[in-house]
């Protein structure tokens, strides 16, 4: 009986400096090996730290459901943070005019809601500084992951613009391939998937759990439509912004975005894209019928080459940048509302 007390005895303190020296390494040594890499285009963002990084997560894809007087139409979840809030479903966006006389209201994706830059940082809100001294508000609608149709929704079903407000669509890549994403399990634990389960039981809450399963999964899309019936959708959600532009007698600007898979400049250098060659061919595809479309010339502006006077890439991956890349979407909206007169 004591043998077996003396045995049991050791295995529990071999347990217990086990556990020991696996928290030890979980939470000193795991996240100098494996920790955070800044990347090349936040070299100079002095506002970068780990307290961003999850703020930018934990915004990024918050949404509910707004009810309007077209429908369901969903906004961001209001935020309260240090670098990124959320007002009443719209990124805060400054500067803010005393007495504005005029608003821009803007409408996009995850490129408008800029969760990449702080607040100040947004192309909205460098757009904001530019028209500052014309009485003229700027406000940011960009919700992740939305497209074209949902946002034309949501400038329908909105009190947003008044009459001869600006609004600014700057749309494409949610719209350039139809069909949906799924996370694919890759490396050793897609042949291991006992030990996947395993680690989702039992390590999940460890800064090594989190690492192992976060680098099983490849993000991979399921294609269900042709280029072509992408660039069909994208006419009819066009249409629709135009008509309801005319209806509430909104000046309307159609801004088609940029993104690292259509050709950049050579002073960039290359980079080996994390998606699927099928995904790329589809949004390629998507540009160039787009682009070359006599029928859409008139109804849209060519903004692919907004960071083509860049020396250095703005990109954080293939299509979200940082504030040098805000800062040249910014400029480039200044110029085109400036020439077509709407700041006067």
């Amino acid at each position: 009986m004591k043998s077996v007390i003396r045995t049991a005895g050791k295995f529990g303190l071999g347990a217990f400096f086990f556990v020991l020296m696996f928290l030890v390494t979980d939470m000193l040594l795991v996240p100098r090996i494996f920790g955070v890499v800044r990347q090349a285009a936040y070299a100079r963002s002095d506002y970068w730290s780990e307290a961003f990084l999850k703020e930018s997560s934990m915004v990024a894809d918050g949404e509910i459901i707004h009810q309007t007087s077209v429908g369901d139409v969903s906004i961001m979840t209001d935020f309260d943070g240090r670098y990124i809030n959320v007002d009443g479903g719209l990124r805060r966006t400054e500067p803010v005019p005393v007495n504005a006389t005029r608003r821009i209201v803007v409408f996009g994706g995850s490129t408008t809601f800029c969760a990449e830059v702080p607040d100040a940082l947004t192309w909205p809100s460098q757009l904001a500084r530019r028209v500052l001294e014309r009485e003229t508000q700027v406000i940011n609608a960009g919700l992740s992951g939305a497209e074209f149709a949902n946002r034309v929704e949501a400038l329908e079903g909105s009190n947003l613009t008044r009459s001869g407000d600006v609004a600014i669509f700057f749309v494409g890549v949610n719209d350039a391939v139809i069909g949906y994403q799924a996370n694919q399990v890759v490396g050793p634990l897609a042949r291991w998937p006992l030990l996947r389960r395993f680690i989702e039981v039992t390590l999940s809450w460890s800064r090594s759990g989190r690492i192992a399963l976060n680098r099983s999964q490849q993000l991979s899309f399921e294609i269900t439509a042709s280029s072509q019936d992408a660039v069909d959708r994208f006419r009819i959600s066009l249409a629709r912004a135009e008509e309801v532009a005319l209806a509430k007698n909104v000046r309307l600007l159609v801004v088609l975005q940029p993104s690292r898979l259509i050709e950049t400049p050579h002073i960039w250098g290359t980079v080996n894209e994390s998606v699927e060659e099928s995904y790329i061919k589809s949004f390629r595809d998507f540009y160039r019928l787009l682009i070359g479309s006599p029928d859409f010339h008139d109804h849209f502006v060519d903004g692919t080459r907004i960071f083509d006077s860049l020396n250095e890439s703005p990109y954080l991956d293939i299509v979200h940048v940082q504030e040098d890349g805000n800062e040249a979407i910014a400029s480039f909206m200044y110029a085109e509302l400036k020439s077509r007169g709407w700041l006067d």
